[in-house]
């Protein structure tokens, strides 16, 4: 496996002379969780034991409507515009704009003619910019109930047996996501002093290989989320061009954090197993809900070299994370 490693290894070569990368100072954390922060979550927490119940009146926004529709273009119906007995919760936006506030008002038993029109974007090019009728029949409405906190509230949503248990844990849980954060921007800040007082030159070649690699990975995102690239772009208001020169400065970043990391795990002698790979994979295979032998099968001798490679980065993190000042 090691010969494995130096050969993946060897086939790129990054130049790095590293800088000081021991007793690097950095800012100590301060965690501070606020009376406003716990309410908000216990108040989260609440709307997990919501309720609904039918309601006689007008619908509003935040109720539910029982819903069958049928929507039409041009007089004629059209496949996928069509439901029964469809919850709709008014004012989440789960269909198309001005659908759900055309039904603010309506009772049970009431008809409804909604006239929406198809946002310009809409990811089903045939529907884009045209106005479609849906006829709607209101078959109930019902509201939320939120319940009060208590003992019996917090039992059926969590393990806790109190309230006051409960407010503990809370206060635990956004502790602890706190510290988390505040873990990641240490190991963040000190790998990137480390980082610019090191002398770092990486092929452009490398560069345009792992900014593709970032591409093709977003795109694929974007891909099972049903979005395009350009509705990406157009989102986060970005150019193509814009996109490729930030994505050129991650995977750089990416790059010379790789590289200085690997280093530093051979100046300090930093090793692996064969156990401690099969480990990981046995571990990534979990969360793939996969045999631990398929997926290295089909990461390859080069996807196992990587697993190596991250290994000794997590150990030369680590590393100088402990050895780093905080003032």
């Amino acid at each position: 496996m090691k010969i494995l490693l130096e050969e993946a290894m060897s086939e790129k070569k990054i130049q790095v002379t590293l800088g000081n990368y021991k007793g690097v100072e950095v800012k100590k954390a301060e965690i501070i969780i606020t009376e406003e922060e716990v309410k908000a979550e216990l108040e989260r927490a609440r709307q997990y034991a919501v309720t609904t119940q039918d309601k006689d009146g007008a619908a509003e926004l935040g109720d539910e409507a029982v819903i069958d529709f049928v929507g039409y273009i041009d007089g004629e119906a059209f496949a996928g515009g069509d439901g029964t007995d469809f919850p709709l919760k008014l004012g989440s936006n789960t269909f198309i704009p001005g659908f759900e506030d055309q039904l603010v008002g309506a009772k049970k038993d009431d008809n409804v003619d909604v006239v929406v029109t198809f946002p310009e974007d809409y990811h089903a090019a045939e529907f884009a910019g045209k106005e479609a009728t849906f006829k709607v029949t209101v078959k109930g409405v019902r509201s939320s109930v939120v319940p009060e906190l208590s003992d019996e509230v917090v039992q059926k949503i969590s393990q806790c047996k109190t309230v006051a248990e409960f407010e503990e844990f809370v206060k635990k849980s956004i502790h602890d996501f706190k510290q988390n954060q505040a873990d990641m921007e240490k190991e963040n800040a000190v790998l990137a002093q480390i980082v610019d007082s090191s002398e770092i030159e990486v092929p452009q070649e490398f560069i345009d290989e792992r900014k593709e690699q970032l591409k093709s990975n977003l795109l694929a995102q974007l891909r099972n989320a049903g979005n395009t690239f350009e509705q990406y772009l157009q989102y986060n208001n970005l150019s193509e061009d814009q996109f490729e020169e930030y994505a050129a400065k991650d995977a750089l970043s990416m790059l010379k954090g790789q590289a200085v990391l690997q280093e530093i795990a051979k100046a300090e002698g930093f090793s692996y197993t064969d156990e401690d790979v099969d480990q990981t994979i046995a571990a990534m295979a979990m969360s793939y809900q996969m045999p631990a032998e398929q997926l290295r099968e089909m990461m390859g001798e080069r996807g196992v070299a990587m697993v190596a490679e991250d290994i000794l980065s997590k150990q030369a993190l680590d590393f100088i994370v402990k050895e780093a000042v905080e003032a």
